[in-house]
C-alpha cells in the first residue's frame, strides 16, 4: 500500500535502497546521534484534508493579529497603513509568477521594477547606488561590515551602543568564521561621540551606527562620521524604520559610506516576522564589492531602452572563490511591494507619513511623562520610539494592558538584566489621540 503522502512503492523504496548501497531505510539515518534518533518519531498521522483545515484553524485561533489589539510595540518590526492597492498590485500574475528570473533579461517589467526599487532606495539614503534587495536588514548589516574588512583590510568593527540586539546577534554569526575583531559597546549614559573617540584605532575598518538606534534616541550622524573618516575607517549607518528618512536627513549626505537595513516599514506586513525586506546602499566607489544583484538600464541593438542584470557578484553566477558574498537570491517580491507603496505615497505621502508618525509619538511621550512615577531615560531627541522607566518591573503590569486590548510595549529587561523597568514603546500614524489617552490612563492605574 502506497504511503498517503509519499507516492512510492515498496518496490521502487527498494530499488532507491540498493542504489545508494544500504539494505534498511534505517541505514540512511546512521550518521544522526542516536541519543536525538532514538527520541524521533517518525509515524506522522495523515489526515483527510477537511481535519487538516479544522486542526489548522483552531491553532490559528492561539494567535492574536495585530489589527485586533492598538499596538504600541515597535522593537525592530514597525506598523505602518499599508494602502489596499498594494496587495492587487504585487499579486498580479505577471510579478508574483517570476519574481525569481533565471532568464532574466526576458522579464523586462520585473528588472524595471527593481531598478525603480534602486533609485528609489538610494534616492531616500542619499546614496549613489542600492543592490535589488537583500534578505532582511541584519543579514544587510553584516554583509556591510564584511565588505568593509574586504576593502579595507583592517580587522577590528565598532558597534556603537544601541543596535538592535537581533541585528547584533546576527552580526556575530556571520563573523564568527572570519578574522574579526568586532567590538560592542552596551548601552550607557556616555554620549556616543565620547565612546567613539576612545575606541577608535588605525586598525578600526568600519564604525556601525544605528539611527534612530534601538531606544529611539537619534544619533548626530555628522559629528560621528566625521570623526570615524579622520581615524581612515568605513561608516555603516543601519536604519531601522526608512519611514524617518522621510524627514530626517539623508546618511548619505552626512558623509555615511554604506547605509543598509530593513525596509519592512514600505508595506510589509509584520507577519509574524517574515519575510522582511534588507536593502543595501552605498557610495560608487563599491560597485564591484557590493553583495547580491544590480539592474541597469542601457539600449539593445536596435536603441530600444532595455534592463539587464549588469553585475551578480554571487555564487550562482561566477566562481565561488569570487563571489563578494553567499547571498544566492534576494527579496524581490518584498522589493516590488516596496516600489509599490513609495510610488502610492510619492515623496509628498511618506513625508505626511513621518510626520504624522512623529506627532504622535512625541504627543504620547508627553502623556505619559506626566504620570508621577514614570520617568524620562533619555533627553535625546526622537522620531518615532522612546524608552521610560516604569519605576517597576513591567512584568507586573504588562499582561494587565495586554488582557486589555494593549500590545505595550517591549521591556528592556529582554535586552539586559539592568534595565529592569525600562519599556520602549512605539507609536506610527495609525495610533489615535483617544488610543494613546486610553492606553495613559489604564497604565497609571495599572502602576502602584
Amino acid at each position: 500500500m502506497n504511503h498517503p503522502y509519499l507516492p512510492l512503492t515498496e518496490r521502487e523504496r527498494k530499488q532507491m535502497e540498493k542504489a545508494i548501497g544500504i539494505n534498511s531505510i534505517e541505514k540512511l539515518f546512521a550518521m544522526i546521534p542516536p541519543a536525538i534518533r532514538n527520541q524521533a518519531s517518525f509515524e506522522l498521522p495523515a489526515y483527510k484534508e477537511f481535519e487538516l483545515k479544522k486542526i489548522f484553524s483552531q491553532w490559528a485561533k492561539e494567535n492574536t493579529p495585530v489589527s485586533k489589539v492598538i499596538s504600541f510595540l515597535g522593537a525592530g518590526a514597525y506598523e505602518h497603513a499599508i494602502p489596499s492597492a498594494l496587495e492587487h498590485l504585487v499579486s498580479r500574475s505577471e510579478f508574483y509568477t517570476a519574481y525569481t528570473p533565471y532568464q532574466p533579461e526576458i522579464n523586462q517589467g520585473l528588472l524595471q521594477a527593481f531598478f525603480e526599487y534602486q533609485s528609489l532606495i538610494s534616492d531616500l539614503t542619499g546614496m549613489d547606488i542600492t543592490n535589488a534587495s537583500m534578505y532582511d536588514g541584519p543579514t544587510a548589516l553584516a554583509e556591510a561590515v564584511i565588505l568593509a574588512l574586504r576593502y579595507t583590510k583592517k580587522s577590528e568593527v565598532i558597534v556603537l551602543p544601541g543596535l538592535n540586539p537581533e541585528a547584533e546577534q546576527v552580526l556575530h554569526t556571520y563573523t564568527r568564521n572570519i578574522k574579526v575583531d568586532l567590538r560592542c559597546f552596551p548601552y550607557e549614559k556616555g554620549n556616543k561621540e565620547e565612546i567613539l573617540k576612545s575606541a577608535l584605532n588605525d586598525q578600526t575598518a568600519a564604525v556601525v551606527i544605528q539611527n534612530p538606534d534601538f531606544f529611539g534616541n537619534l544619533s548626530p550622524l555628522t559629528e560621528l562620521i566625521s570623526m570615524i573618516h579622520d581615524s581612515k575607517a568605513l561608516a555603516i549607518v543601519y536604519v531601522n524604520d526608512p519611514v524617518s528618512l522621510g524627514i530626517l536627513e539623508p546618511p548619505g549626505t552626512q558623509g555615511a559610506d554604506l547605509v543598509v537595513g530593513e525596509a519592512q516599514a514600505f508595506g510589509l506586513p509584520l507577519s509574524f516576522g517574515g519575510p522582511y525586506l534588507g536593502f543595501f546602499s552605498a557610495k560608487k566607489e563599491f560597485l564591484r564589492n557590493i553583495p547580491g544583484r544590480l539592474v541597469g538600464k542601457t539600449t539593445d541593438l536596435e536603441g530600444k531602452e532595455g534592463f539587464v542584470l549588469t553585475l551578480q557578484t554571487r555564487e550562482q553566477h561566477i566562481r565561488r572563490e569570487r563571489a563578494s558574498s553567499n547571498i544566492c537570491s534576494n527579496q524581490a517580491l518584498c522589493a516590488l511591494a516596496a516600489t509599490i507603496y513609495l510610488a502610492l505615497l510619492g515623496p509628498v505621502g511618506l513625508k505626511e507619513v513621518a510626520w504624522s508618525t512623529a506627532k504622535n509619538s512625541h504627543y504620547f511621550f508627553s502623556q505619559l511623562t506626566r504620570i508621577p512615577s514614570i520617568k524620562t531615560v533619555s533627553e535625546q531627541p526622537f522620531f518615532h520610539e522612546f524608552t521610560i522607566n516604569l519605576g517597576t518591573n513591567p512584568a507586573k503590569i504588562l499582561p494587565k494592558l495586554t488582557a486589555k486590548g494593549f500590545l505595550p510595549g517591549y521591556s528592556l529587561e529582554k535586552y539586559a538584566p539592568e534595565y529592569t523597568g525600562m519599556l520602549l514603546l512605539y507609536t506610527s500614524e495609525l495610533r489615535t489621540k483617544e488610543e494613546m489617552d486610553k492606553f495613559c490612563e489604564e497604565l497609571e492605574g495599572c502602576l502602584p
